[in-house]
Parts: C-alpha cells; structure tokens; sequence
C-alpha cells in the first residue's frame, strides 16, 4: 500500500490557497504538467464535487475526479485512471494559521502491479510536492 503525507506551511490566506489548490485548469502554469483540463465541471462550478480533471505530462494522462470540496478547507479526488493502481484517494485539508495557512496533503493508493509500490510511492511523493510547491508560489505571490 502507498500511504503518505506532506505538510507545508504557505504564507498566504487560505481562501488564496484553497483557490489556487482547486483551479484545476491552471495547473499546467504551476507544475511539470504539460497540460491540465477538465472534462467534466463539478458543484459548485467549475471545480467542485464531480469535477473530472485530466493532467497530462508523458504517457497516459491522469484523470481524477473531486469528491470532495469544502471551502476553504478540505479537498479531496480519487484516480479514474492513468496509473497502476486502485483505491487511489489525495485528501488536503488547509488550516488558517494568522496570516497563512497549514496544508496536510495525504494520498494511498494500492499499486497493481506487484513490487511496484515504492517506485510509484516516489513518483507520486514528487508530483504532489511539485504540485505544493506550485500552490505556495501561486497563493503566496498573490498576497
């Protein structure tokens, strides 16, 4: 089982971190992606519960869909497809802290290809803290 958290301190109000987190179309101007869309538009629109995000780098691309949207603070998706796995489920939860926010980002999953957990928890650990990464420049240069 791939099961992980990364915590981050951002210095920007949550409401901006939220925003940024959840405009799924703008991905592809804060990571590696080479391309970010959505398929289908959630509640409330566009990037809410029911959401369908496709994000694409090499290989197949990602398709995700939100299940959870709180504002402004929790979010969360599970993987349609695009990797080897099943049960795949990103949560963040953001935390007003004064002037900046705490993000805890948890994701498990269940590889489906034996032996293949630590290479895809890797691969999975560099993406969502490139997508963190992306989030705290955006929110915070918002400020």
């Amino acid at each position: 089982m791939i099961d992980f958290t990364i915590e981050r301190e951002i210095s920007a109000p949550i409401d901006t971190v939220f925003a940024r987190l959840t405009d799924h179309r703008a991905y592809a101007t804060m990571t590696p992606l080479r391309k970010s869309e959505l398929e289908r538009e959630g509640t409330p629109a566009p990037n809410g519960t029911g959401a369908v995000r496709k994000l694409s780098l090499i290989g197949p691309p990602l398709r995700e869909e939100v299940t959870t949207y709180e504002e402004p603070k929790r979010f969360a998706y599970t993987l349609l497809s695009g990797l080897p796995v099943r049960n795949h489920v990103g949560d963040v939860r953001l935390e007003q802290t004064g002037a900046g926010t705490h993000m805890v980002y948890r994701v498990t999953a269940h590889p489906t290809i034996k032996g293949a957990g630590p290479v895809l928890a890797a691969i999975l650990k560099q993406a969502v803290g490139q997508l963190i990464t992306g989030v705290a420049k955006s929110a915070e240069a918002a400020r």
